[in-house]
Protein backbone atom coordinates (compact mmCIF):
# COMPACT_ATOMS: atom_id res chain seq x y z
CA UNK A 1 0.00 0.00 0.00
CA UNK A 2 1.26 3.39 -0.96
CA UNK A 3 1.53 6.22 1.62
CA UNK A 4 0.54 9.85 1.17
CA UNK A 5 3.02 12.11 -0.64
CA UNK A 6 1.95 15.12 1.49
CA UNK A 7 3.89 16.57 4.36
CA UNK A 8 2.70 17.08 7.96
CA UNK A 9 2.99 20.49 9.64
CA UNK A 10 6.26 19.41 11.20
CA UNK A 11 7.74 18.78 7.75
CA UNK A 12 7.80 14.99 8.14
CA UNK A 13 6.17 12.77 5.52
CA UNK A 14 2.49 11.93 6.04
CA UNK A 15 2.07 8.27 6.92
CA UNK A 16 -1.64 7.98 6.00
CA UNK A 17 -2.62 5.65 3.15
CA UNK A 18 -2.73 7.43 -0.20
CA UNK A 19 -5.81 7.74 -2.36
CA UNK A 20 -6.09 7.76 -6.17
CA UNK A 21 -4.11 11.04 -6.63
CA UNK A 22 -1.21 9.96 -4.37
CA UNK A 23 -2.53 11.99 -1.40
CA UNK A 24 -4.55 10.98 1.66
CA UNK A 25 -8.12 12.23 2.08
CA UNK A 26 -7.13 15.18 4.26
CA UNK A 27 -4.27 16.38 2.01
CA UNK A 28 -6.53 16.04 -1.05
CA UNK A 29 -9.39 17.95 0.70
CA UNK A 30 -7.85 20.38 3.26
CA UNK A 31 -11.15 22.21 3.88
CA UNK A 32 -12.89 18.94 4.80
CA UNK A 33 -10.50 18.41 7.73
CA UNK A 34 -11.47 21.76 9.20
CA UNK A 35 -15.19 21.09 8.72
CA UNK A 36 -15.01 17.61 10.22
CA UNK A 37 -13.05 18.97 13.20
CA UNK A 38 -15.71 21.61 13.81
CA UNK A 39 -18.47 19.00 13.73
CA UNK A 40 -16.64 16.95 16.34
CA UNK A 41 -16.11 20.03 18.49
CA UNK A 42 -19.79 20.92 18.34
CA UNK A 43 -20.69 17.47 19.65
CA UNK A 44 -18.57 18.10 22.70
CA UNK A 45 -20.22 21.43 23.40
CA UNK A 46 -22.98 21.79 25.89
CA UNK A 47 -26.06 21.60 23.73
CA UNK A 48 -28.88 21.89 26.26
CA UNK A 49 -29.18 23.62 29.59
CA UNK A 50 -29.87 21.53 32.66
CA UNK A 51 -32.82 22.59 34.81
CA UNK A 52 -31.56 22.48 38.41
CA UNK A 53 -33.44 24.48 41.02
CA UNK A 54 -30.69 25.99 43.17
CA UNK A 55 -31.81 28.35 45.98
CA UNK A 56 -29.70 31.40 46.84
CA UNK A 57 -28.94 30.75 50.52
CA UNK A 58 -28.50 26.99 50.53
CA UNK A 59 -28.80 24.86 53.63
CA UNK A 60 -27.77 21.24 54.04
CA UNK A 61 -31.33 20.18 53.16
CA UNK A 62 -31.17 22.26 49.96
CA UNK A 63 -27.88 20.56 49.05
CA UNK A 64 -29.55 17.18 49.52
CA UNK A 65 -32.34 18.23 47.13
CA UNK A 66 -29.90 19.55 44.50
CA UNK A 67 -27.87 16.35 44.70
CA UNK A 68 -31.02 14.25 44.26
CA UNK A 69 -32.01 16.35 41.22
CA UNK A 70 -28.53 15.88 39.73
CA UNK A 71 -28.72 12.12 40.22
CA UNK A 72 -32.09 11.99 38.44
CA UNK A 73 -30.75 14.13 35.57
CA UNK A 74 -27.62 12.00 35.29
CA UNK A 75 -29.61 8.78 35.14
CA UNK A 76 -32.00 10.24 32.54
CA UNK A 77 -29.08 11.33 30.34
CA UNK A 78 -29.77 15.07 30.61
CA UNK A 79 -26.61 15.64 32.69
CA UNK A 80 -23.25 14.28 31.59
CA UNK A 81 -20.99 12.44 34.03
CA UNK A 82 -18.30 15.15 33.85
CA UNK A 83 -20.82 17.84 34.80
CA UNK A 84 -22.26 15.68 37.57
CA UNK A 85 -18.77 15.14 38.95
CA UNK A 86 -18.08 18.88 38.99
CA UNK A 87 -21.43 19.50 40.67
CA UNK A 88 -20.69 16.85 43.32
CA UNK A 89 -17.37 18.54 44.14
CA UNK A 90 -19.04 21.93 44.45
CA UNK A 91 -21.79 20.51 46.68
CA UNK A 92 -19.18 18.86 48.91
CA UNK A 93 -17.28 22.13 49.26
CA UNK A 94 -20.46 24.06 50.00
CA UNK A 95 -21.50 21.48 52.62
CA UNK A 96 -18.21 21.99 54.45
CA UNK A 97 -18.62 25.76 54.30
CA UNK A 98 -22.18 25.49 55.66
CA UNK A 99 -20.97 23.38 58.60
CA UNK A 100 -18.21 25.86 59.40
CA UNK A 101 -20.57 28.83 59.15
CA UNK A 102 -23.08 27.10 61.47
CA UNK A 103 -20.35 26.45 64.04
CA UNK A 104 -19.15 30.04 63.82
CA UNK A 105 -22.70 31.30 64.40
CA UNK A 106 -23.14 29.00 67.41
CA UNK A 107 -19.84 30.13 68.94
CA UNK A 108 -20.81 33.79 68.42
CA UNK A 109 -24.17 33.21 70.17
CA UNK A 110 -22.48 31.46 73.09
CA UNK A 111 -19.94 34.26 73.43
CA UNK A 112 -22.78 36.79 73.49
CA UNK A 113 -24.57 34.80 76.20
CA UNK A 114 -21.43 34.60 78.31
CA UNK A 115 -20.85 38.33 77.92
CA UNK A 116 -24.46 39.05 78.95
CA UNK A 117 -24.20 36.79 82.00
CA UNK A 118 -20.92 38.38 83.06
CA UNK A 119 -22.36 41.86 82.73
CA UNK A 120 -25.52 40.85 84.64
CA UNK A 121 -23.62 39.23 87.57
CA UNK A 122 -22.50 41.70 90.27
CA UNK A 123 -18.93 41.42 91.56
CA UNK A 124 -18.25 38.66 94.13
CA UNK A 125 -18.38 40.95 97.15
CA UNK A 126 -21.81 42.28 96.21
CA UNK A 127 -23.58 38.93 95.83
CA UNK A 128 -26.21 38.32 98.49
CA UNK A 129 -25.22 35.53 100.87
CA UNK A 130 -21.57 35.69 99.90
CA UNK A 131 -19.11 36.58 102.56
CA UNK A 132 -15.51 35.90 101.65
CA UNK A 133 -14.57 35.64 105.32
CA UNK A 134 -17.39 33.93 107.18
CA UNK A 135 -17.06 33.62 110.92
CA UNK A 136 -15.14 30.47 111.70
CA UNK A 137 -14.07 30.07 108.06
CA UNK A 138 -10.58 31.34 108.72
CA UNK A 139 -10.53 33.67 105.71
CA UNK A 140 -11.47 30.94 103.20
CA UNK A 141 -13.59 31.70 100.13
CA UNK A 142 -16.73 29.87 99.03
CA UNK A 143 -14.75 27.82 96.51
CA UNK A 144 -12.30 26.68 99.19
CA UNK A 145 -15.13 25.74 101.54
CA UNK A 146 -16.89 23.77 98.80
CA UNK A 147 -13.66 21.88 98.00
CA UNK A 148 -13.27 20.97 101.66
CA UNK A 149 -16.82 19.67 101.80
CA UNK A 150 -16.18 17.38 98.82
CA UNK A 151 -12.99 15.86 100.25
CA UNK A 152 -13.41 12.95 102.67
CA UNK A 153 -13.20 13.84 106.32
CA UNK A 154 -10.99 11.99 108.84
CA UNK A 155 -14.10 10.32 110.28
CA UNK A 156 -14.86 8.85 106.83
CA UNK A 157 -11.34 7.42 106.74
CA UNK A 158 -11.90 5.92 110.19
CA UNK A 159 -15.12 4.24 108.98
CA UNK A 160 -13.22 2.70 106.06
CA UNK A 161 -10.66 1.25 108.46
CA UNK A 162 -13.45 -0.17 110.65
CA UNK A 163 -15.03 -1.89 107.65
CA UNK A 164 -11.67 -3.39 106.58
CA UNK A 165 -11.04 -4.63 110.11
CA UNK A 166 -14.48 -6.22 110.37
CA UNK A 167 -13.98 -7.97 107.01
CA UNK A 168 -10.61 -9.35 108.08
CA UNK A 169 -12.09 -10.66 111.32
CA UNK A 170 -14.95 -12.32 109.43
CA UNK A 171 -12.49 -14.01 107.10
CA UNK A 172 -10.44 -15.19 110.04
CA UNK A 173 -13.45 -16.87 111.73
CA UNK A 174 -14.42 -18.72 108.56
CA UNK A 175 -18.03 -17.49 108.46
CA UNK A 176 -17.40 -14.76 105.88
CA UNK A 177 -17.15 -15.00 102.14
CA UNK A 178 -13.43 -15.78 102.20
CA UNK A 179 -11.71 -18.99 103.31
CA UNK A 180 -10.90 -19.44 106.98
CA UNK A 181 -7.32 -18.78 108.00
CA UNK A 182 -5.48 -21.63 109.61
CA UNK A 183 -4.10 -20.87 113.01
Amino acid sequence: MQTCQGKARTGAACRAPAGSGGLCFFHANPDSARTLGQIGGRKNRRSAEVDLQVPDNMTAADLRNVTAQAIRLLLSGELRAREASALAQLCNSLYRVIQTADLDARVARLEEQVAEEESADPPDGDRPGHTPTEPGAGGRTDAQLAAEQESPSPTDAGRTEDIKRAYDETEGRGDGPGKAKKA
